[in-house]
């Protein structure tokens, strides 16, 4: 798939008139990959185009529920300072889902012209651009699972675990085919919808991308299938564990790299071991030696840890194999110009360009310093007593992504800073919040709380 063209002011202007728009979201996501976004009239349009629009620059060092933390670099340290943000012509897409309107992403730059790089958008660019500059095209793939529940009773909206039974699959039948047929219209392609394994819990996956139109395309779909749930009476939550007794949700990502000049999957050597090339295997034990850092952002939320159970089929390791569902990173068995890595680690809670910025980021390191890879695993790897198990408390994984230095080389001194600050705030809120936080009990059991804090907006 090529990569799109960026529209003239002139097509966007045509299909403003084509379309009736008479409203423009000007958006972005912060931390959580939560939608944040102003209203424009179309008749101000063309003046944000050509000189950007203010929003609070401490947008991106907001909590969950818009609490305003200290600590970010964003916040008290600036004076409170708004960002001139800049619209990014490539994603204006008119709304099905919304009358008369349509979206345009936009990145946050400080007012002297610098830009903002603890912007999750701003900084996988960058480490997409790397890429690019080595002479590669990021391809990029997502997978999401979620629960849908009535809008009234907060309760899912069938039972059981009925993974590709097709009546689930259609429940409301003019729910699943009204969202599907507005992603397609909005430029999103799904490739397949079906029941998962949990009571209310459905499965999209979308094709493939390359580079930030994927993940502009994800996150776009994650926000517009919420507003299409709630017109239906029904809320779609990322939330990775909404009931305690009930499968997770996930977020599994593929990625490969396209030689730029030949088109060719640089991560196939039918001769190489394991059929993959040095550039795959190196790009892979990145992504192991960093996993647990990069629990931060696969497992973003102290809800995600209730995720990993034993035979859940959520990896609970820092592991790889061939067809394997129970490690973290499994080399798909499509090989050939097909082979690509499926990363398994994160939960439904991810932001979906924190989620492309933490593998690719991990890769690249990995191609930078040629880490060992370990062995591949080929039995069930919840078996295992000697393998390098992730985080099981967010608490652990902001130590782990604290002192992964290698990791911080590839990333942004601003962004390494405002993450730290978010997520040790979310774990003193939690602790704050919850009298037996991080106990056994808490463990087994989902805490009011955590449905207060993020079901909704996750």
């Amino acid at each position: 798939m090529s990569l799109p063209e960026t529209p003239s002011i002139d097509s966007i202007k045509k299909q403003i008139r084509d379309n009736d728009i008479e409203f423009v979201r000007f958006e972005q996501a912060d931390l959580h990959g939560v939608s944040r976004s102003k209203t424009v009239p179309v008749g101000c349009f063309m003046d944000y185009i050509d000189n950007g629009l203010n929003f609070y620059g401490g947008l991106l060092g907001l909590d969950v529920q818009s609490k305003v933390l200290t600590g970010t670099g964003y916040a008290e340290e600036v004076a409170f300072a708004d960002h001139c943000t800049v619209p990014d012509l490539s994603t204006f897409r008119v709304l099905p889902w919304v009358p008369n309107t349509a979206n345009i992403t936009v990145d946050p730059y400080w007012y002297d012209g610098s830009p903002a790089m603890a912007s999750p958008r701003l900084l996988l660019k960058k480490i997409i651009d790397q890429f690019d500059d080595m002479g590669y095209i990021c391809r990029l793939g997502y997978e999401f699972e979620f629960y849908v529940l009535d809008k009234e009773t907060l309760k899912p909206v069938y039972t059981g675990q009925p993974i590709f039974v097709t009546l689930k699959n259609n429940f409301d039948i003019n729910y699943t085919y009204d969202l599907m047929r507005k992603m397609d219209q909005a430029g999103v392609r799904i490739i397949t919808q079906n029941s998962e394994h949990g009571p209310g819990q459905q499965e999209i996956n979308l094709y493939y991308q390359d580079g930030l139109a994927a993940a502009d395309t994800a996150f776009m779909y994650k926000m517009g299938a919420k507003e299409i749930s709630l017109q239906h009476g029904y809320i779609a939550t990322w939330m990775t564990k909404p009931f305690i007794e009930s499968s997770g949700s996930g977020s599994h990502f593929h990625i490969s790299l396209i030689d730029k000049k030949t088109g060719k999957n640089v991560f196939n050597d039918p001769d190489g071991k394991f059929g993959l090339s040095d550039l795959a295997r190196n790009f892979l034990a990145g992504l192991l030696k960093h996993a647990r850092a990069n629990t931060i952002f696969t497992a973003p939320t102290v809800n995600c840890y209730k995720r990993y159970r034993v035979n859940s089929f959520a990896p609970h390791s820092a592991t790889w194999g061939m067809e394997n569902r129970t490690v973290g990173i499994r080399l798909k068995g499509c090989r050939g110009e097909s082979t690509h890595f499926e990363n398994r680690l994160a939960s439904a809670g991810t932001n979906p360009y924190l989620l492309a910025l933490s593998t690719l980021a991990a890769g690249l390191e990995g191609i930078q310093s040629s880490p060992k890879l370990p062995a591949p695993i080929e039995g069930i790897a919840y078996e295992l007593d000697d393998i390098p198990r992730l985080p099981f408390t967010l608490d652990e994984a902001i130590e782990e992504f604290e002192k992964d230095t290698d990791l911080h080389a590839v990333l942004d001194p601003e962004f390494i800073k405002l993450v730290l600050a978010v997520k040790k705030f979310e774990v003193e809120n939690a602790k704050t919040q919850i009298p037996d936080y991080g106990t056994p009990e808490f463990n087994e059991r989902v805490d009011p709380w955590e449905w207060e804090y993020y079901m909704e907006l996750i």
